[in-house]
């Protein structure tokens, strides 16, 4: 990812509106693929960024033979990407 659009958590905490945690984030993730935390063989990153004019948490962990990648908006918690890879 190009560190270039990356803000610091202080500017982050400046941009406008609430925000879900980030264990809501994972969950939310988790629950799209219908896995619990603990059936996860390895969490790679849960990472807050701003993108698009929007704070999102990027997530991507591993589960028997697949990477999945997960952009989940951190106000609301929706899925806004989802991408499953054989590892």
């Amino acid at each position: 990812m190009d560190d270039i659009n990356k803000l610091s958590d202080s500017q982050l905490e400046g941009v406008a509106g609430g925000m879900i945690s980030e264990e809501e984030a994972l969950a939310n993730a988790l629950a799209h693929v219908k896995l619990k935390e603990d059936q996860v063989d390895f969490i790679k990153k849960v990472e807050l960024d701003y993108e698009h004019g929007r704070k999102i948490y990027e997530i991507e962990f591993f589960k028997g033979g697949f990477e999945f990648e997960f952009d989940i908006d951190a106000e609301t918690g929706k899925v806004l990407k989802f991408k499953k890879e054989r590892d």
